[in-house]
């Protein structure tokens, strides 16, 4: 077996690992099943027993398509198998563990709540994402409009593009905001539970 396989297996089985410990540790029976199953652990509540999809990564990547650079955890969630060309359908997985081996946190989500990929956000990265630095230039523009009315001096002061606060100042304007969410957020959701 070649280096990056063993390396991307071996990414693949602390995720797992990861998954029950941390499942264990929320007073639950978890466990790691057979391989060349659909899923990756096993989780029994009360008798009942849910199928966890875990997907691991280990540490924030660029986000493609973008013009700035951009990190970002991203995983590809409902794809499965070597080269991701089948899909994981409602009857193999009844939940996914999203694993960030830097932070060495997991995250959970009810299958039937995926995308196809998530990009979430980096809690280390906190304000730094092009729609929250917007949203802040935005604030700053508001507050220096109402002692300087030039804004071609509001631009250079501030550092941002005339075109962009001409814009900003215009009657109807509302900041980009995308709604994406931190990998914290994440940890907090207990939406998952619901399935047991």
């Amino acid at each position: 077996m070649s280096k990056i396989k063993n390396n991307e297996m071996q990414i693949g089985k602390a995720g797992e690992y990861l998954v029950c410990a941390d499942l264990c540790r929320k007073g639950l029976i978890a466990f790691p099943s057979e391989q060349g199953l659909p899923y990756d652990v096993v989780i029994d509540v009360d008798g009942k027993l849910l199928k966890c999809q875990v997907k691991t990564t280990e540490q924030p990547r660029i986000i493609p398509q973008r013009n700035k650079e951009t990190k970002a955890y991203i995983f590809n969630i409902k794809r499965n198998g070597k080269n991701g060309i089948s899909r994981y359908t409602e009857k193999d997985v009844d939940v996914f563990a999203l694993v960030t081996l830097d932070t060495m946190s997991v995250g959970y989500l009810v299958a039937n709540d995926m995308p196809d990929t998530i990009n979430i956000r980096v809690d280390s990265l906190r304000g730094t994402y092009y729609d929250e630095k917007g949203l802040e230039d935005y604030k700053l523009v508001i507050e220096k409009y109402k002692t300087e009315k030039n804004k071609s001096k509001i631009a250079r002061e501030l550092g941002i593009a005339n075109a962009t606060v001409w814009r900003m100042l215009e009657d109807g304007y509302k900041p980009y905001i995308t709604g994406a969410r931190y990998f914290s957020e994440f940890l907090r959701d207990r939406r998952w539970f619901e399935c047991l």
